[in-house]
């Protein structure tokens, strides 16, 4: 009997461990309703008055709370933020290859980049602070644990979009608010 072929062994090679994670990756594809996730993120991608005012109100509470060096403060803008299902959008548009739901995501995510620059810029000049404060810096400076938060909270952004559990999405929101 090989190695491959004995009981409880054959899944601790690399073969095996490829072949039990395509299995898995198979069983989680076949679960997804895609024209629901489709119809979820169309519904909630693109550019609304809705998508504007949270937009605005989430950088105003974000560029606060760097001011005012409040991690909390920061992380309750990133549980307001709207951007997230439009870069989700984009992310899906991009697997299912559809060319109007990519530019359309870009599009609002551009407009919402542009809308948070512009009011971050009026706050930060009308603010009598003018250093830059510890939660500030502390953002300043991304190291590679920062970019796995941020593979792995887009992976359960995802799991969770693709699997409907709305619940998950607040510890997405979360992860990546805690890094740059």
């Amino acid at each position: 009997m090989s190695e491959a072929q004995a009981p409880g062994r054959g899944w601790l090679t690399p073969l095996g461990l490829l072949r039990r994670l395509r299995h898995l990756f198979r069983q989680a594809r076949a679960d997804v309703d895609q024209q629901a996730v489709l119809s979820h993120l169309r519904e909630d991608g693109g550019l609304s008055v809705r998508f504007g005012v949270l937009t605005l109100l989430s950088c105003a509470i974000a560029i606060l709370g760097l001011l005012l060096s409040s991690p909390a403060v920061v992380i309750g803008a990133m549980l307001i933020s709207p951007l997230m299902t439009p870069i989700m959008l984009f992310g899906f548009s991009l697997a299912t290859l559809n060319h109007h739901l990519v530019k359309r995501s870009l599009k609002a995510i551009a407009v919402g980049t542009l809308l948070a620059i512009a009011q971050s810029a009026a706050i930060v000049w009308l603010s009598p602070l003018k250093t830059a404060t510890p939660e500030i810096l502390a953002r300043t400076q991304p190291n590679f644990f920062d970019l796995l938060v941020a593979i792995f909270s887009a992976i359960a952004g995802a799991y969770a979009v693709s699997q409907r559990k709305g619940e998950t999405i607040v510890g997405v929101a979360i992860a990546p608010a805690l890094m740059p």
